[in-house]
């Protein structure tokens, strides 16, 4: 039988030889660091902003606005601040803002339509469809945009959505975005939201135009440019046209006081009842007729 060797009691195990660390292990990161503290100091700077989006306003003004300041720092670009700076122009709705390395910052905008126009506090505000505010004046701008009336916003700051119901938002939108699809925003001199289920456009003729609520407004107001087309070329500027259904254009005529009435022939002419004709007083027994009458 074989016998294992004891080990001596007074023999240490062997221990493996440690590994020398190579100091260039050591160096590399802290190069690396000091590279990119480098670049990022020295290097990644803003030297050039660059507009996307912005048509009318010049790029130097964008980039006035936004306050982003040549030679900061690209990784500390803060993004926030950009956007608050951008929105509160009013006339410029922040979309983004991107590094680009090494050297230049891309800021993304959208230029904000001049859609529609309230009184508040005095002040004649410009609005976009979604109802931002663009811009505050003492007098009516140059363009001819719908006046919107029925809004009741509380207060209002440039860049910001005014507070009004989101019902009669919605309902000021659904139509704006229809009047410019169809190209009719020309037609438009007064667009009545107060009440979201019975939104109205007043003509620059003078027509009432009885849209209903939001639903379909496409659809309501291409009825409405087809009937008023029709009603104008026949001398038809005055009334009432509803087009609440989306499936048809009924026109009211504005009743003028007259002797007999005149029939119409009006293709859009509501269905409406005949008014009877009143009887002609009979004379009773004894009653005096005439100056000869005895």
């Amino acid at each position: 039988m074989t016998q294992r060797r004891r080990r001596p009691a007074n023999r240490r195990p062997r221990r493996k030889p440690r590994r020398r660390l190579n100091p260039l292990v050591l160096l590399v990161p802290v190069a690396l660091l000091a590279l990119w503290l480098t670049l990022d100091h020295y290097v990644f700077l803003v030297r050039r902003v660059e507009v996307v989006g912005s048509q009318s306003i010049a790029e130097a003004d964008v980039v006035r606005a936004s306050g982003i300041r040549l030679g900061s720092r690209l990784r500390t670009l803060d993004v926030n601040a950009i956007q608050t700076s951008v929105d509160a122009t009013g006339a410029l709705a922040f979309v983004d803002v991107k590094p680009r390395y090494p050297v230049t910052v891309r800021l993304t905008v959208r230029e904000r339509s001049h859609d529609a126009v309230i009184l508040q506090a005095g002040k004649l505000l410009v609005l976009d469809s979604d109802g931002y505010v663009i811009s505050a004046n003492d007098t009516l701008p140059a363009q001819s945009i719908p006046y919107v009336t029925g809004l009741k916003p509380n207060t209002y700051r440039l860049g910001k959505q005014l507070d009004a119901t989101p019902a009669r938002l919605n309902g000021m939108k659904a139509v704006l975005e229809a009047l410019k699809a169809r190209g009719a925003t020309g037609y438009a001199s007064e667009l009545d939201v107060e009440y979201p289920a019975d939104l109205r456009i007043l003509t620059r003729t003078g027509m009432t135009v009885q849209l209903g609520t939001a639903d379909d407004m496409d659809q309501k107001i291409a009825w409405m440019v087809g009937a008023l087309k029709d009603l104008e070329s026949r001398g038809e500027t005055l009334g009432r046209l509803d087009v609440s259904s989306g499936k048809r254009a009924d026109y009211l005529p504005m009743v003028i006081a007259t002797p007999t009435p005149a029939p119409t022939q009006n293709l859009y002419l509501l269905n409406t009842s005949t008014p009877e004709p009143t009887p002609e007083p009979t004379p009773e027994a004894g009653a005096v007729i005439g100056e000869d009458a005895i």
